[in-house]
């Protein structure tokens, strides 16, 4: 067991010489090594960015498709006709305080009027053709809707036919026209 322990501490100095041979031969086989791990390091990081740009343009057309969608699903038929009830309402709400909330032609033509704006916000022909995704929005519209101009338009179209209903009725019976027993000599 001696002879093992000396064999083991007594090891061999190396020359500077054998030192330096060595670190060139590691030198020359690890550069183009190195190198190699350089390129794929760098290629990766070129994959990496490519496949970052194309993530990138996916998710824009994705969102680009998305708003597609949203802008073309047209309303469904129970949001049409709760727009169309919020139209006939908020009408008759600005009429009420005019006395013409009743006059049934005036609160259609100031319905119209209100629809055509909803319509012209969309730049469509029809509340069915309007987004579905802009409901809320089309109802907010709707409830703040207030043209003074139309509607002091409508409410002299209704003054004029309230007094033209009434001077009909207040015409006595056989005032139309002579009558035929009056052209008749006696």
């Amino acid at each position: 067991m001696t002879d093992i322990v000396k064999r083991e501490d007594v090891t061999p100095a190396l020359p500077q010489e054998t030192v330096q041979i060595v670190s060139m031969v590691v030198r020359d086989i690890m550069t183009p090594v190195m190198e190699n791990i350089g390129k794929m390091l760098a290629n990766n990081t070129q994959a990496m960015e490519q496949i970052a740009a194309a993530q990138q343009i996916t998710s824009e057309r994705i969102a680009s498709l998305e708003k597609r969608v949203r802008l073309q699903t047209p309303l469904s038929k129970s949001q049409e006709n709760c727009i169309n009830g919020a139209i006939r309402a908020r009408a008759r709400e600005l009429l009420d305080p005019r006395g013409f909330s009743d006059d049934k032609k005036a609160v259609t033509k100031l319905c119209g009027i209100i629809r055509k704006s909803v319509l012209a916000r969309y730049g469509v022909g029809s509340l069915r053709e309007a987004p579905a995704y802009d409901y809320e929005t089309a109802m907010k519209q709707v409830g703040m809707w207030n043209d003074r101009l139309a509607i002091r338009d409508i409410e002299k179209e209704a003054r004029l036919r309230e007094e033209a209903a009434l001077a009909l009725a207040e015409q006595p019976a056989g005032v139309d026209g002579p009558s035929t027993d009056a052209c008749q000599p006696d």
